[in-house]
C-alpha cells in the first residue's frame, strides 16, 4: 500500500454548533498533521517503497551526478534495449579482451592493430583491384599479383617443400623450390641471368648435359662447336 493510500485528508472547516465541536476538528487535523509528519520522515529518513513513485516519477534532472553507481545497479538488469542508440561510444569502451565484445565489427575502415594473433582470414593492399598484394587462408597463398593471371606466389608445400611460383597469362613461367634437396631455379621457355657487373659463380663443380648448352650470341656458336673446330684443327696437324 503506497502513502497516497493512507495519507489523512484536510477538508475545510465545517460551520460549528459549539465549542465541543471546535475542539473535536482541531484534535482530528492535529492528529492528521503528525501522521503527515510521520510519513515524511519515513520517506526521508527511512525505505521509500516503489508502489509510491509512479510510473515515469523519476527523470534524470531528479538525479544528482554520479549518484548511481555501478555496485547500485542490479545484475542483469541493463539490456541493451534500455540503451540508446548511439550511446556508448568508442571511448567509453575498456575490455582487456576484443573477446569481451562479441558482435560482427563489420567494414572498419580506419585503425591500428598491434601485437595480435588472426588466424583464417583474407588481407591485402588493395580491396576488388589490382596490382595488389595478399595473404589468404584459402589455399594458403601469399603472393604479388599485378592481375589475376600474372603474379608471383608462395606454395607452401610443392612435393613437400614450399616454393615461389611465377605465373605469367595463366601460365607457370618458372619456379624456385628445394624438392631435390637443394635450391632448383626453373625457368619454362627460357631462363635469363644479368648483371649490370661481373657475375661471380662460387661453387667446386658446376654440370651440364653437354658442351653445345653453352651458346654465345657473339659469334653465334656453342663452347661445343669450338671444342669440335679446335679438335678437328689437332687432328689436321697430327696428320699432316
Amino acid at each position: 500500500m503506497g502513502i497516497q493510500d493512507v495519507a489523512p485528508a484536510f477538508r475545510n472547516p465545517p460551520t460549528f454548533n459549539d465549542f465541543g465541536e471546535v475542539s473535536a476538528y482541531l484534535k482530528d487535523n492535529i492528529n492528521k498533521i503528525a501522521r503527515s509528519l510521520q510519513d515524511i520522515d519515513f520517506m526521508i529518513n527511512g525505505t521509500l517503497d516503489v508502489n509510491n513513485i509512479r510510473a515515469e516519477g523519476i527523470e534524470a534532472r531528479s538525479i544528482k551526478a554520479e549518484a548511481i553507481t555501478t555496485e547500485k545497479l542490479q545484475a542483469g538488469s541493463i539490456t541493451t534495449d534500455k540503451i540508446q542508440a548511439g550511446a556508448v561510444v568508442a571511448d567509453k569502451i575498456d575490455v582487456g579482451e576484443l573477446s569481451a565484445i562479441s558482435a560482427n565489427l563489420g567494414h572498419i575502415v580506419a585503425g591500428l592493430i598491434e601485437s595480435v594473433e588472426i588466424f583464417g582470414s583474407y588481407i591485402a593492399t588493395r580491396r576488388n583491384a589490382f596490382p595488389r598484394c595478399e595473404m589468404s587462408a584459402t589455399g594458403n597463398v601469399f603472393g604479388a599479383f599485378n592481375d589475376a593471371n600474372n603474379h608471383i606466389t608462395i606454395d607452401p608445400n610443392y612435393g613437400g617443400s614450399p616454393s615461389l611460383v611465377f605465373m605469367q597469362n595463366g601460365i607457370l613461367r618458372g619456379r624456385i623450390d628445394m624438392v631435390l634437396g637443394s635450391l632448383e631455379l626453373y625457368g619454362l621457355g627460357a631462363l635469363d641471368l644479368g648483371s649490370s657487373g661481373t657475375i661471380f659463380i662460387n661453387t667446386p663443380r658446376m654440370n651440364f648435359d653437354n658442351w653445345d648448352v653453352l651458346y654465345a650470341n657473339n659469334p653465334g656458336r656453342t663452347l661445343g662447336d669450338e671444342l669440335r673446330e679446335i679438335f678437328d684443327r689437332i687432328e689436321a696437324l697430327e696428320g699432316g
